[in-house]
């Protein structure tokens, strides 16, 4: 009786696991960066939450006009936070979001959204 309840016990956390991998596997973590901010975004930056390094600038040697959008894929799953610096400096961010489900990051007048 014990070692069938043990059994099941294994057999349930493996199916989870599975499960759970094959969401994450299954997670397009595709979003564009949309700039309706009415200035120039200059930097944009993403990465994990869970790390607190910014890592390279995602525009590389390019910016992002009003009015234009950009497409990204991370590699990773999970929460994620984003920055942008725009043409003058300032800066805005947005944090915790999930990859998974967020498929536009959206630079405004007031600040940065994800949705």
């Amino acid at each position: 009786m014990i070692r069938r309840l043990l059994l099941a016990a294994a057999v349930a956390t493996c199916a989870t696991t599975a499960l759970t991998a094959a969401a994450h596997a299954q997670c397009d973590t595709r979003f564009d960066l949309i700039n309706r901010s009415g200035a120039q975004v200059d930097e944009f930056y993403f990465g994990s939450s869970a790390n607190q390094n910014w890592g390279p600038d995602r525009l590389g040697d390019g910016v992002l006009a009003n009015g234009q959008t950009r497409r990204f894929q991370p590699r990773a799953t999970g929460m994620v936070d984003f920055k942008v610096v725009w043409q003058n400096g300032e800066t805005a961010e947005v944090r915790q979001v999930d990859i998974c489900t967020a498929t536009e990051i959206v630079a405004t007048k007031s600040g940065i959204t994800a949705r």
